[in-house]
């Protein structure tokens, strides 16, 4: 549906070409389509007209008309949000002073308009701004909040959202399904590595600078990604600010925008999910995480920070992926994540694997967070005021906690003064004189004996003889399995080696076992590394279609997870 308000109420408009939407990570949306102007709907197109479709109302704002085709631009119809006479300076305003998001949105909402979710951020900001619209402050408050808006002018409402928080929901993109086109971009045009900082002048002349919390530098450094001997160096004024505190934080965060480029991907894709229910897992939206497949050695797993999609050809749709500057967050992220399912990947021995991993993470926070104490307590943060951390080290009386969700909590590991110590994981190290036990389900005495109603062992080694046991869900690698009829209960054996059944799923009439492997297998065959013969389609094809594609990845996937 597309629409144009005319004296004769809303009249369609169905002899449009190159009809898309742009999808915007702040939320803003352009919507552009092509009309003849031979069309009878020609006569109704003028500045700011509105225009509207399924999601949003729009007005146009830019006709750009040639001889066969014009091209017509719109923007969301915000203009309830510029009625109001502008903001001289909004620091003198109480409504801006010390306020939470929520707080704000509430003051300046046009009426008939309605802010959700606002309430994700809790914490309070004061809001400095010069000759501004109700609408410039609608986006001011996405810098100083960290959020972005869905914005629904239809139903006049903002619904706030949180960018980080996204779920990978597995959505692949591959030259064999779905990937039309990749191009990238690189941009370090403004790059630093060195930032001095200066806030409000004093009256002897002076700046404020953070020298007297900083080790005495005025400056704040970062080489990570240049590696460079020689400082970039340049220099950050801004009079607003009168607390050290709050000009080192930002001086840091405006140094990781300056000292990482920012690398793009437009990636030209035919949503299947548009067109074909059966791909509806495939539908990608503003902030998801996308896996995009080049070839059998190169995957993009970045996130949406743009969306083009077209109404009319969905093979047309096109995604932008950015690899913004990483945050300490991402990079506290990014060692986590290698000392939990990328272990694998990595030489050396267990214990020598952690400490490197130890001293990468803490060699990473050497110059950065925050040292916050009260009369009984003592905390190491990554931003302030604590309200604003999301990773917190707490100390006092009861013991040492560490947390990734705030200084609130809940504190994952912990120390505690009675001597106890309690953690999500144990990386590596030695255990000595102790006996471990967890009920009824695992116990270790102090001779070493085990005794369990489960145990599982990845990547062990057991040597010498077992005798008197069943053996259920394990890899065998290498050596020699030998048996009477050629299977082991429980087991099958194939081309890729001896495998357990973990999940049953009913194809083509009969129900398989599956493993990881199979997961595995798929893989290769939509990467083009394995030709799959008629067995593998009969085996691997879920969905019927006569081939293997990442929806029959999925299926498997999801099924396998779900165990």
């Amino acid at each position: 549906m597309l629409e144009i308000y005319t004296k004769e109420g809303w009249l369609p408009i169905t002899n449009r070409q190159n009809y898309y939407t742009s999808y915007e990570y702040d939320g803003t949306q352009t919507l552009c389509f092509d009309i003849s102007p031979s069309d009878e709907m020609y006569r109704y197109i003028a500045n700011e007209t509105p225009v509207r479709n399924e999601e949003n109302r729009y007005l146009i704002k830019d006709i750009n008309k040639r001889k066969t085709a014009c091209t017509i631009t719109c923007s969301l119809d915000m203009d309830d949000w510029h009625q109001n006479e502008p903001y001289l300076n909004t620091k003198d305003i109480a409504k801006f002073q010390t306020k939470s998001l929520s707080e704000i949105l509430e003051v300046i909402k046009p009426s008939g308009w309605s802010i959700l979710n606002a309430g994700i951020r809790d914490y309070r900001r004061t809001l400095e701004m010069e000759d501004v619209s109700d609408y410039e402050v609608l986006f001011k408050c996405q810098e100083i909040f960290s959020v972005t808006y869905e914005i629904r002018t239809l139903d006049k409402q903002i619904f706030v959202k949180d960018p980080e928080q996204v779920v990978d929901k597995g959505i692949y993109i591959t030259p064999q399904l779905n990937l039309e086109s990749v191009t990238m971009k690189g941009n370090s045009k403004d790059f630093a590595t060195r930032i001095t900082a200066y806030g409000k002048q004093n009256e002897d002349g002076s700046y404020v600078n953070f020298a007297s919390i900083n080790g005495g530098k005025t400056y704040v450094e970062d080489n990570a990604y240049a590696g460079k001997v020689h400082p970039i160096w340049i220099v950050w004024k801004d009079e607003r600010y009168t607390i050290p505190e709050n000009l080192l934080a930002d001086a840091k965060k405006k140094l990781k925008e300056q000292a990482y480029p920012v690398l793009s991907f437009e990636v030209t894709v035919n949503d299947l999910a548009e067109t074909d229910d059966r791909y509806s897992f495939l539908k990608m939206g503003l902030y998801d995480i996308a896996h995009v497949i080049i070839d059998e050695h190169t995957e993009i797993i970045e996130k949406v920070i743009k969306l083009q999609r077209h109404h009319d050809s969905p093979e047309k749709n096109k995604i932008t992926l950015s690899s913004e500057p990483q945050t300490i967050t991402g990079k506290v992220n990014e060692a986590v994540s290698i000392l939990g399912d990328d272990m694998k990947k990595m030489q050396g021995s267990v214990l020598q694997q952690a400490q490197e991993m130890a001293t990468k993470l803490i060699n990473a926070w050497a110059e950065k967070g925050y040292i916050y104490q009260t009369q009984n307590e003592i905390y190491i943060l990554d931003a302030l005021p604590k309200e604003n951390a999301k990773y917190c080290i707490r100390m006092n009386l009861g013991g040492i906690a560490f947390s990734q969700q705030g200084w609130a909590g809940p504190y994952i590991s912990a120390w505690t003064i009675d001597g106890k110590f309690n953690a999500d994981f144990i990386t590596a190290g030695t255990l000595r004189g102790i006996r471990i036990t967890n009920g009824n389900n695992f116990n270790v005495d102090a001779d070493g004996n085990v005794s369990a109603n489960g145990l599982k062992a990845t990547n062990a080694e057991i040597t010498g003889k077992i005798s008197g046991s069943m053996i259920t869900g394990t890899l065998f690698d290498g050596g020699t399995i030998r048996t009477n009829d050629g299977d082991i209960g429980g087991l099958s054996i194939n081309s890729n080696g001896l495998y357990n059944g973990t999940v049953k799923i009913k194809n083509s009439g009969i129900t398989n076992i599956y493993t990881w492997a199979d997961l595995y297998i798929i893989r290769l065959i939509i990467m083009g590394t394995v030709d799959a013969d008629d067995d593998m389609v009969y085996h691997y094809d879920f969905n019927g279609d006569g081939k293997i594609t990442p929806a029959d990845y999925a299926t498997l996937k999801n099924r396998l997870k779900a165990m």
